[in-house]
């Protein structure tokens, strides 16, 4: 594929974003007063003398975007005058993220990025004029890259990673796109050293090997009220979170709790945290079918101690479920979903398990691994079987779950360092440009 034949497709699709965005609409995706940032417009003024954009998708990459901007104002004070961080998102939740940011005095402006049309991203880049642009993505939108480096705005890969599929395409029938857009880009910080071959292997020219941008999280808030209430009524139990469970995980947390009983413990409890709370009411008939109650949370209902199960299915209150849990199994792991974002549970201190499916986060699990605060069960035909016996293990090891729990959270103060290594090779480039 060329970009030629990108932007061909792109002209045949235009006609259809009108009905696409609708539907985001009616979806709860969009804001549908701000619609017109994807075309590139916004009624907002440059009312900066510079910008530095930085551009992310969802909510993790926010949290990495916004801490990368402070990384630089902190290694270059000329920054902090008459400086804006521009940051683009696709979400509605990263957006509400970002511009809370900046009501507590974060020096932002918040835009959804436009879509990767080359008309709409044009507008955008006329609109915004940014002094350097910074992509904290593993999506790589073609336009959006290749028109600011041609425009001479120094262009920065941040957190580069690809997941397998992506890199077959790139390396694919998207090849001749990737080395017109990597070859111009003015580096490329990638989570690893496998990662940078790859970029180098696709025409990036200036990389350096790092680690993620996201394994960088702020703290969750926590409901002190619900953590003295959960923590009272558990006294006896250890507590084991499973955090953004997804279809046919509930499944094996069954199996695990079908262990403890058989071995005859009940001072163990597993709290369900599903990534849609829409299936509060499925998960319940599942736990109930396999001989076990389980009190909601959305019913104002609290766990007791000859409760093995509880399903903690409400919005924002992940903060203080990690807050009491001994052990933190992040999801979407033991299904072909990805994996979630180990780094909330680490920044806690916590020990973390996950399956092997983290084709979204192996940069997060694998630094967490390495510093002995992660355990993640390798794929093979017996893998969910693996996964209860090294819960069982584990969790009857205090001492062993308090000291992964410290390794974790070394290691989140490590990616923190990363963060700030990468603010000085920004600052370095953009000092390099304005003595142009």
């Amino acid at each position: 594929m060329t970009l030629l034949l990108y932007n061909l497709i792109w002209k045949l699709l235009k006609s259809f974003v009108p009905n696409y965005l609708n539907y985001r609409v009616n979806r709860g995706k969009e804001e549908k007063n701000r619609i017109l940032e994807r075309y590139g417009i916004s009624p907002k003024k440059r009312n900066s003398k510079k910008i530095i954009w930085l551009h992310g998708s969802s909510v993790g990459e926010s949290v990495a975007a916004i801490a990368l901007a402070n990384s630089m104002l902190k290694n270059d004070s000329s920054l902090k005058i008459d400086t804006k961080f521009l940051i683009t998102t696709n979400t509605v939740t990263s957006a509400k993220y970002v511009n809370n940011k900046i009501k507590q005095g974060f020096p932002g402006i918040h835009q959804y990025h436009p879509y990767d049309y080359h008309e709409f991203v044009k507008k955008f880049l006329i609109k915004w004029k940014p002094d350097m642009a910074i992509f904290l993505e593993s999506d790589f939108w073609p336009n959006l890259i290749y028109l600011a480096s041609v425009n001479k705005i120094p262009t920065i890969l941040a957190s580069s990673q690809m997941s397998k599929k992506s890199a077959r395409f790139w390396s694919g029938i998207g090849k001749m796109l990737a080395k017109k857009i990597f070859k111009n880009v003015d580096l490329v910080l990638a989570v690893d050293p496998q990662h940078a071959k790859l970029f180098e292997n696709l025409g990036a020219k200036n990389i350096r090997s790092l680690t993620s941008l996201k394994s960088i999280a702020e703290k969750p808030s926590i409901n002190v009220k619900y953590v003295k209430k959960l923590k009272k009524n558990l006294s006896n139990k250890k507590i084991i979170l499973a955090a953004s469970t997804h279809q046919g995980e509930e499944e094996v947390l069954i199996q695990l709790a079908n262990s403890f009983r058989k071995k005859g413990y009940n001072n163990t409890i597993i709290i369900i945290v599903p990534r849609h709370v829409k299936r509060s009411q499925s998960i319940q008939n599942l736990v109930k079918s396999a001989g076990y109650d389980i009190k909601c949370r959305s019913k104002n209902q609290y766990p007791e101690n000859n409760d093995y199960f509880y399903l903690a299915d409400t919005m924002g209150e992940m903060g203080s479920l990690i807050e009491v849990s001994n052990l933190v199994f992040v999801a979407g792991s033991l299904v072909p979903a990805g994996g979630h974002n180990p780094a909330e549970a680490a920044n806690f201190g916590k020990c973390v398990i996950m399956g092997p499916f983290t084709e979204k986060c192996n940069a997060q699990i694998n630094d967490l691994v390495w510093s002995g605060g992660a355990i993640k069960i390798e794929k093979n035909k017996f893998f969910k079987k693996d996964f209860v016996n090294k819960v069982n293990e584990i969790i009857n090891e205090p001492l062993r779950l308090e000291d992964m729990g410290k390794n974790a959270m070394e290691a989140s103060g490590y990616a923190q360092l990363r963060a700030d290594e990468a603010s000085e090779y920004l600052v370095t480039i953009m000092n390099k440009n304005k003595a142009k």
